[in-house]
């Protein structure tokens, strides 16, 4: 029959016309009455069927698997296998679409995306999703109208053509570029990069002593103060040449550098940390702190990369913090103390702004009068970013969060030995610490330290573990995704569970990473847990990131609602909430805790 078919649903999406046409003639309705059976276990499935109302619940003589709504397909492992494993009852009411068994095996068959959706794993299913997503996005179309402004250049450093090759190298170190520009012979200007100089100095044996004037004249290739990007990139890859020279009038305005023109593809993402790193004063930070919630909003509508937008954000919120310190702590102490981040942003999974979590080690012995002055005003000006206070006040305006290296070690061993509640939030707390600004080997023992102890005491790590599965998932007892009127909660219900999983397997095993996805690497490194396993459970807190993600840019909210999901992410989620909750399990088994 030609009963009306959703071919927008995926997979059906991706089956050609003729495909098309021969489902929708073989397509027939099936009605079961509330308790009936649809299918046994031995059965020889008729084909795959579809919900279209009702609710139909697959089950063993043990226990139930989960049940199947609207727009749900079932029974699909049989369609493969040739025989039902388990028992399927309609418990109301239920009307399905039939696909014959044959026309789907033959769909499968002439379609290898079609079979795929079927026969995926959960990150190739993630990745397939991810994939469509970013079809038709306008991330080249930005770029080409992208005009060139002083915001994307790097300074030139111009030398008279008589400095000798050493000057102009301590030259090119003390300014931090990698290339200069000198008047040549005819009193045109011409380009010597640190290439330029070392071929100088090796292949033609030219002394240290040497003048510019006796290199070979690179003519300079450039474009005007307001030209586009997208000529910039054509001119660098005509003439096969990484850096064009970009002109005011007759003056030299700056250098643009091809890896500043490939980063400002990406939605001006290298121009924020540019001007991060070039801010001098406190309001010319809080003017780039404004735009990194643009940039974010540019990059999420663009379909990037999940993780690639996670890591880029964690760096330029490292970044702007990093230099918020440098700008409020006295020069004389920010290269003796150290700076560490904690939480998700120690972990770099950050996306959005969250509260202040970090601390601060001092050097034993530390004389700083000021201190509480300044780091009361670090923590202000962080607020005045959008950083707000730490409700749990984990951040370095509380002394509880500023030691000496010695007074650290001591309080991690008090820590271990009392094991209260709050000593092992502490504890995981630290564990994620991540140094970012200031003498960065500070950190190293003592994030050694907190590993060997906790490493040897299996009993703190099982009472650590017993958070990681004292949230339930937004599951219902039959395996769908809870209705819950506010949203799903998924950091409580899914982010947490891993994230705190991972974090205690990790401690476990001495792992200093502290990313959950480093640390997930490194567990399956050392064969703590299985490839595909590992991979599966990568795929799940990527796929919590972005749906939460996108429902605070959409909303603000930190839930997801669940019926403004696409049916592709709708079917993601409840897998991947049921990874998160074998993982829960795994967790209970492998820490021997009571339930």
């Amino acid at each position: 029959m030609t009963t009306l078919f959703n071919f927008a649903r995926p997979p059906f999406d991706c089956l050609d016309e003729a495909a098309r046409q021969r489902l929708g003639q073989s397509l027939s309705i099936c009605y079961f009455r509330a308790g009936q059976t649809v299918l046994s276990p031995g059965d020889t499935p008729p084909g795959l069927y579809l919900v279209i109302k009702g609710v139909v619940e697959e089950s063993s003589p043990h226990q139930p698997f989960g049940d199947y709504g609207i727009d749900d397909l079932f029974d699909v492992r049989a369609q493969f296998d040739g025989h039902c494993r388990h028992r399927f009852d309609a418990l109301e009411d239920t009307l399905c679409q039939l696909i014959p068994r044959a026309v789907f095996q033959g769909l499968c068959t002439d379609n290898p995306d079609f079979a795929r959706y079927f026969t995926a794993t959960l990150s190739e299913r993630q990745r397939e999703q991810e994939r469509r997503s970013q079809l038709g996005q306008q991330n080249l179309a930005e770029f080409i109208l992208t005009r060139i402004d002083p915001h994307h250049l790097q300074p030139a450093l111009q030398l008279d053509r008589h400095s000798s090759l050493l000057a102009a190298t301590e030259a090119m170190a003390a300014r931090g570029t990698d290339c200069l520009l000198y008047p040549a012979s005819d009193g045109s200007l011409s380009l010597a990069t640190r290439k330029t100089l070392l071929h100088a100095l090796t292949l033609s044996g030219l002394p240290l002593s040497a003048p510019l004037s006796l290199l070979t004249p690179a003519p300079l290739i450039g474009l005007t103060l307001g030209g586009y990007l997208f000529d910039a990139l054509l001119l660098m890859t005509r003439h096969r040449i990484k850096r064009l020279v970009v002109w005011q009038g007759q003056e030299v305005a700056g250098v643009l550098h091809l890896t500043q023109v490939l980063s400002l593809f990406s939605a001006h993402s290298h121009v924020l940390t540019l001007r991060i790193a070039r801010a001098d004063n406190l309001a010319a930070l809080e003017a780039v702190a404004r735009e990194q919630q643009q940039l974010t909003r540019a990059l999420h509508a663009q379909g990037i990369h999940t993780l690639f937008l996670m890591r880029l954000i964690a760096t330029i919120n490292e970044q702007l913090i990093a230099r918020a310190f440098t700008l409020v702590i006295p020069p004389e102490v920010q290269d003796k103390v150290c700076l560490l981040m904690l939480g998700s942003e120690g972990r770099g999974e950050q996306i959005q702004k969250t509260d202040q979590d970090n601390a601060l080690i001092l050097p034993d012995g530390l004389h700083w009068p000021s201190q509480q002055g300044d780091l009361a005003a670090f923590s202000a000006l962080l607020a005045r970013l959008g950083y707000p206070p730490c409700p749990g006040r984990v951040m370095v305006s509380n002394p509880h969060w500023v030691k000496e290296e010695t007074q650290w070690q001591q309080a991690l061993e008090q820590a271990c030995l009392n094991a209260s509640e709050g000593d092992l939030l502490w504890l995981a707390t630290l564990a994620d610490a991540q140094a970012i600004a200031g003498d960065r080997a500070l950190l190293a023992p003592i994030a050694r330290q907190l590993r060997m102890r906790l490493g040897d005491r299996p009993d703190l790590l099982a009472e650590m573990a017993r958070a990681a599965v004292a949230f339930h998932t937004p599951l219902t007892l039959f395996g769908r995704l809870a209705q819950a009127p506010e949203g799903l909660d998924l950091k409580r219900g899914g982010l947490f569970p891993l994230v705190h999983g991972l974090r205690v397997l990790a401690l476990e095993a001495g792992i200093l990473e502290t990313s959950t996805l480093g640390r997930l690497e490194a567990l399956v490194a050392q064969g703590r847990l299985s490839q595909d396993y590992g991979a599966n459970l990568a795929e799940a807190f990527r796929l919590f990131i972005r749906l939460r993600l996108g429902g605070q840019l959409k909303t603000g909210d930190n839930r997801v609602q669940v019926e403004n999901l696409s049916h592709g992410d709708r079917d993601l989620l409840r897998h991947a909430l049921h990874q998160v909750k074998k993982f829960q399990q795994w967790l209970g088994i492998h820490f021997r805790l009571r339930q």
